[in-house]
């Protein structure tokens, strides 16, 4: 970044779901004052709208206490990065983009040199880690949230949210595509689609895919599916490949995922924002996770919710199976699928109830009324930059 430029926005994604949702806003925003600029942290769609990455996505994919202690030495050293241009070329604003285990370090440094901290899409807070608020308080000048009940939770912080809408809305609205999905990917039309999604993260495909797989094989003879992998796009095929074996009949989709959870039937999906967007599309699903048991044990001791996929935290009850840790088996999943494809009322019965997420994540424009927002606050707040 040359020092002599100011840039506009400095604005951090750590993961795939936060990278979709940042590309939105800059785009946004982008619409709103095309000359807008903007560096940060994130992937190929924050790339693509318009922003020079400092680091990539793909260097960030950490899963777990362990994995997040060995990478420490990298961690640091991108805090000394942005230690460093927060002091020596400031942006006239930080937006930070979910990602709190991260976000919430650079928030701190941001406000020691007196830059705008922006959260999008803020740490929730309400389900684990409440005594983090302070740092929210401390540390965030404008936080933005996407449920409406998340504004109740900060007021009662002392702390002024600004409620948006959920981005989700208008992603699975605009990129569902046409009857042709099954041709286009040569896939057959004739049978409906199971559709894996293994996560984001090396380390979680490398967990999660391999029993999805183990699954498939202890289906029962003369179920008719075809089972299809739903790819991150920043992780490569070799590494989807190699935990597939050649005689597992499987195929490996690399269009947009929303495209595939438009399309099945059912799903197998690990735990994160995909069981949201699935249950807005109302797909039947189970949900998978699986950490290091020392991970699993200090995150049991800090989540207060009975439930960890969203779909069944939003809906306030538990809509769709977990299979967390050691329930996490082949055999139930595969009981699962097999009773989704044979029995016509279970499936309509969990199809119905996934209704309510719909209403519950509100009307669309979540990313162009948080750009809005956005610049309104930075004219109240320094009229000169933005």
């Amino acid at each position: 970044m040359e020092k002599t430029v100011q840039t506009d926005f400095f604005i951090i994604a750590g993961e795939a779901s936060g990278d979709q949702q940042a590309a939105d806003l800059v785009k946004a925003l982008l619409k709103r004052k095309p000359a807008l600029t903007f560096h940060g942290i994130g992937g190929d769609l924050m790339r693509a709208a318009g922003v020079s990455l400092m680091h990539h996505i793909s260097q960030f994919a950490f899963l777990g206490i362990a994995e997040i202690v060995r990478h420490l030495p990298f961690i640091r050293s991108v805090l000394r990065e942005l230690d460093s241009i927060f002091k020596n070329n400031p942006p006239r604003a930080l937006i930070l983009v979910d990602y709190p285990g991260f976000n919430l370090h650079v928030a701190r440094r941001a406000k020691k040199y007196g830059i705008p901290v922006i959260y999008y899409i803020c740490p929730q807070l309400w389900a684990w880690r409440e005594r983090r608020v302070k740092e929210i308080r401390n540390y965030v000048d404008f936080p933005i949230v996407i449920f409406q009940f998340e504004t109740e939770f900060f007021a009662r912080h002392g702390i002024q949210a600004h409620f948006v809408g959920h981005p989700l809305v208008d992603q699975l609205q605009n990129r569902q595509p046409g009857s042709d999905f099954k041709r286009r990917n040569g896939l057959d039309t004739r049978l409906r689609i199971l559709g894996l999604f293994p996560g984001s993260r090396k380390k979680e495909v490398e967990t999660i895919l391999p029993v999805m797989v183990q699954a498939l094989t202890e289906l029962p003879d003369g179920l008719e599916y075809q089972a299809v992998v739903g790819k991150a796009s920043h992780l490569s095929l070799d590494e989807y490949r190699r935990l597939i074996p050649r005689h597992v009949p499987l195929k490996i989709i690399e269009e947009n995922s929303h495209a595939l959870m438009a399309n099945c039937h059912g799903a197998l999906v690990a735990s994160g924002t995909a069981t949201l967007e699935l249950g807005f599309l109302q797909k039947p699903m189970a949900v998978l996770y699986r950490v290091a048991p020392l991970t699993y044990l200090i995150t049991k001791r800090l989540v207060k919710i009975e439930n960890i996929a969203l779909a069944n935290i939003v809906a306030g009850e538990r809509i769709v199976p977990e299979f967390i840790q050691h329930h996490m088996q082949p055999g139930k999943l595969a009981a699962f699928v097999a009773r989704l494809w044979q029995d016509e009322a279970f499936y309509q019965q969990i199809q119905s109830k996934l209704a309510c997420i719909r209403r519950i994540l509100g009307p669309p424009g979540a990313s162009e009324r948080a750009a809005d927002k956005i610049l309104e606050f930075l004219r109240e707040k320094r009229p000169p930059s933005v």
